[in-house]
């Protein structure tokens, strides 16, 4: 599995990104967003809301799931169909079924058109400029709760659409209208997946009782999701109505879900981990916890035995594999990383972040079969990965390594098109437009890349 916060979109005042593994996590949050890319945990969630997103008569490949590390309770729907949910809001949750039903109710605002009006301008945007909007608003708005979160925002010009004072807040501030509209649906889905809303109820107290701790601010979930008693008790009343109010949740969910919260807490508060995971519990995700929280307290050799352990009754856990992998490479043993890191890829080979963890290992090792075998994995996790700006950072640098001025022209303008600097951008794209094989793919993305830029008005 790839590291928990295996690529994170740090964002500094002056838009500086930065794609590092999980220990940027322990930044100044003041200063930076952080989306978490972890490929259980995306998955994980993916296959628990899926029957959600049938439900409501979306195609779940089209949903994608953003991550952003921020302590504060929320989950918003923005760029189309991106969810974006807080890794605090998901360590809060106690039992999937609470999870479940944020999604569902962020589900309802999709199926129900609630950006629609936005969609066109919001649909232009890439994540970076969505992360970087809202890092500018919550600087503005300043009380935040997690230091990072997103206050009573004004926008801040990412470059791609954001342009008009207070035109963030409408696109995340939804009317009571569209809330109880979210809510309806939500209900819905659940009963069509025959699940349970007490899963709901129960997340909805926990934010009427942050609500109440607030003193002269607000939760940013409570900002763009108003609370009120009256949604408690719309879903307390179909509650009553519905035959699956006591449904039982799967274990499979229930394994997923303690799995989520064991890795979050490992990587992100490793001593909370270490004394709520107790040294003797056997249980998977406890010893999984304390595997992350040791390496991450940089007890290695113990954190290494623990992962083995684990490895040695579940070898084809990929994500046991991948975390064995981030372990050494970490601790700047890339060499012996790369048996875990193929592993985990072998076991998983359709996922592309997995693929982009193994080619930074093997250019790591500074060799020239381990750059070829680099460049090829992350020509193949291009074909999900196209938006990940690690990715071109590392072909640009195995590109390079190869000899291929055209190739590493144009994966530095796919970074600058990432970053939205349309003028880095055209100027490398132009570069490889002269360096690469007239009417090749590449050649031809290189014109597109210029297009598309000359196609922008100026401040989009």
């Amino acid at each position: 599995m790839p590291p928990l916060i295996q690529r994170i979109f740090a964002l500094s005042c002056a838009v500086l990104l930065a794609l590092t593994s999980l220990r940027a996590a322990d930044a100044q949050q003041g200063q930076r967003l952080s989306l978490v890319r972890d490929a259980e945990i995306e998955s994980s969630i993916r296959t628990m809301v899926t029957p959600i997103w049938r439900a409501a008569g979306l195609d779940p490949s089209a949903v994608e799931i953003m991550i952003v590390q921020d302590g504060s309770l929320n989950a918003f729907v923005a760029g189309g169909q991106r969810i974006f949910i807080n890794t605090g809001l998901l360590l809060r949750t106690e039992r999937p079924n609470q999870l479940i039903g944020v999604m569902a109710h962020e589900t309802g605002h999709i199926a129900g058109g609630h950006l629609a009006r936005a969609q066109e301008e919001m649909e232009k945007l890439s994540t970076l400029q969505i992360l970087e909007a809202l890092l500018g608003a919550g600087a503005m708005a300043g009380g935040a709760t997690g230091g990072a979160g997103v206050g009573r925002p004004a926008p801040a010009d990412a470059g791609g659409g954001l342009g008009a004072p207070g035109s963030l807040m409408y696109f995340l501030k939804y009317t009571q209208t569209q809330e109880n509209s979210a809510d309806q649906a939500a209900m819905t889905y659940l009963e069509r997946t025959h699940q349970s809303v007490n899963g709901t109820i129960e997340f909805l107290r926990i934010l009427q009782r942050e609500e109440r701790m607030m003193i002269g601010r607000r939760d940013p979930y409570l900002s763009t999701h108003p609370l009120t008693p009256d949604r408690i008790a719309f879903f307390e009343e179909a509650a009553a109505r519905s035959q699956y109010t006591n449904a039982p949740e799967t274990a499979q969910f229930l394994e997923m879900h303690h799995r989520i919260v064991a890795k979050l807490m490992g990587f992100l508060t490793p001593n909370v981990a270490l004394q709520r995971y107790a040294e003797g519990d056997r249980a998977v995700p406890a010893r999984y916890a304390r595997a992350i929280a040791l390496y991450r307290t940089g007890a290695l050799g113990s954190a290494l035995l623990t992962v083995d352990g684990l490895l040695k009754e579940y070898p084809n856990d990929p994500y046991f594999n991948e975390l064995r992998g981030q372990m050494l490479f970490e601790n700047g043993r890339a060499a012996e990383s790369l048996a875990s890191y193929r592993r985990a890829v072998q076991l998983l080979p359709a996922v592309g972040i997995l693929k982009v963890d193994l080619a930074r290992a093997l250019l790591e090792t500074n060799k020239p079969d381990n750059d070829r075998e680099a460049v090829r994995n992350l020509e193949l996790a291009n074909q999900t990965e196209s938006g990940n700006f690690d990715l071109w950072r590392l072909m640009a640098t195995g590109y390079s390594r190869l000899n291929n001025p055209g190739m590493t022209s144009l994966a530095r303008a796919e970074m600058a098109i990432i970053r939205g600097n349309r003028a880095e951008a055209q100027s490398h794209a132009a570069t490889a437009e002269r360096q690469l094989p007239q009417g090749s793919p590449a050649w031809q993305r290189a014109q597109d890349i210029k297009a598309y830029i000359k196609s922008r008005p100026r401040g989009k």
